[in-house]
C-alpha cells in the first residue's frame, strides 16, 4: 500500500463513486478502479462495495478510511513543517526575563534579531521567575530565562549560565573593601540584607526587606540602609561607576535556566532565538559583565 492508492481509496470513499472520484483526482476511472482492486488484493478484503447509487465503504473499508485521513494529516503536516525548516524564520517570540538580565539581554538580542532574523519580532518583557513560569503555562510566552527555578513537570529546562553571586554595598562600605567575606560573618552582618523578593537565595540570609524592583534594591543598598545579594551581571555599571561595593560569596550562585513550555511545539524563530542568547551569554562572560561559576550552555533542554 502507498500514499497514492490511499488517496484514491480516500477519493472514491468520500464522493461515493469511481466517476466523480476520478474527475477530482484527474485520473481516469480504469485507473482508478484498478488501484482500488490492487489496495483489496494486499488487504486481504473488500473495501467499497457498488450500490445502486455509487459505492458504500464496508466496515473494514471504515477502518482505512479513519486512519487514512489521519496518516494523510500527518503527511500533510510533516510537509508543511519541511517547508517551514527550509524558509527564513518567522513570527513573533514572547520572551520573559528577570529585571537584571533584561537589561543585559535585551539591547543585543535585539541587535541580532534586527540584522539577523529580520522577519522575526521580538515581545521582551520583565519578571521574577514565578511570574515569568506562570506566563509560560499560560501561553503568554515562548521562552523565559528563570533564576534557579523548582522542578515542574510541565517545563523543560535547560542551563545558560551558572553565575557567581556577590554581597553589594554602599560605595567604600569597609566590611566588602577586605575583598572577601566568610559565611559565618555573613551570617552576622550589621544590617539587614535586601535579596529580591522570592529569589530562591539560601535560607540563612538575613531579610528584613524585600523588594521586586533591582533598581529599587540597589538604590536603597547605595543609600547606606543595608546589603543586598546578586550576580555580578545586574550589578556591574554601579560598581564600575563607585555607587555600590561589592565582594563575591563563593558559596552562593545563580542558575541562569532558559525555559520552554513542555509539549508545545517550538517554533524555528524561538529556536534561533536561543541560539542568539547563548551568543550573548558568551560575549557577555568574555566582556566581564557575566562572572560564570561554570561553562556557559553545557546542559540540553530536561524533558
Amino acid at each position: 500500500m502507498d500514499l497514492r492508492q490511499l488517496r484514491y481509496f480516500i477519493g472514491v470513499a468520500e464522493r461515493g463513486g469511481f466517476g466523480a472520484a476520478a474527475s477530482s483526482l484527474n485520473v481516469a476511472q480504469s485507473a482508478l478502479s484498478r488501484h482500488i482492486k490492487e489496495l483489496e488484493y494486499e488487504l486481504g478484503g473488500t473495501l467499497l462495495t457498488r450500490t445502486a447509487r455509487g459505492v458504500a465503504v464496508t466496515e473494514s473499508g471504515k477502518v482505512l478510511l479513519e486512519r487514512g485521513r489521519w496518516l494523510l494529516g500527518l503527511v500533510d503536516d510533516i510537509k508543511a513543517e519541511v517547508r517551514t525548516e527550509n524558509r527564513e524564520p518567522s513570527g513573533t517570540v514572547r520572551l520573559g526575563a528577570p529585571p537584571s538580565l533584561g537589561e543585559v539581554f535585551y539591547p543585543p538580542l535585539a541587535q541580532l534579531v534586527v540584522e539577523r532574523l529580520p522577519r522575526v519580532s521580538l515581545e521582551l518583557s520583565e519578571g521574577l521567575t514565578e511570574l515569568a513560569s506562570d506566563r509560560l503555562l499560560r501561553g503568554q510566552l515562548d521562552l523565559a530565562i528563570l533564576t534557579s527555578p523548582p522542578p515542574n513537570d510541565h517545563l523543560a529546562y535547560e542551563t545558560l549560565v551558572v553565575e557567581q553571586t556577590f554581597l553589594i554595598g554602599p560605595p567604600r562600605d569597609p566590611l566588602l573593601k577586605r575583598g572577601k567575606l566568610t559565611l559565618a560573618e555573613f551570617k552576622t552582618l550589621p544590617r539587614a540584607v535586601l535579596p529580591l523578593s522570592r529569589t530562591p537565595f539560601p535560607p540563612e540570609i538575613p531579610s528584613r526587606l524585600r523588594v521586586d524592583s533591582s533598581i529599587s534594591m540597589k538604590r536603597i543598598v547605595a543609600s547606606g540602609l543595608g546589603y543586598a545579594v546578586m550576580p555580578y551581571s545586574g550589578i556591574y555599571q554601579e560598581v564600575e561607576a563607585g555607587q555600590l561595593s561589592a565582594v563575591r560569596l563563593s558559596w552562593m550562585r545563580a542558575d541562569r535556566i532558559l525555559a520552554l513550555p513542555r509539549g508545545r511545539p517550538i517554533s524555528r524563530a524561538t529556536r534561533e532565538t536561543i541560539v542568539l542568547l547563548k551568543e550573548i551569554c558568551l560575549e557577555l562572560i568574555h566582556q566581564g559583565i557575566i562572572r560564570s561559576a561554570q561553562r556557559a550552555g553545557a546542559g540540553k533542554f530536561k524533558t
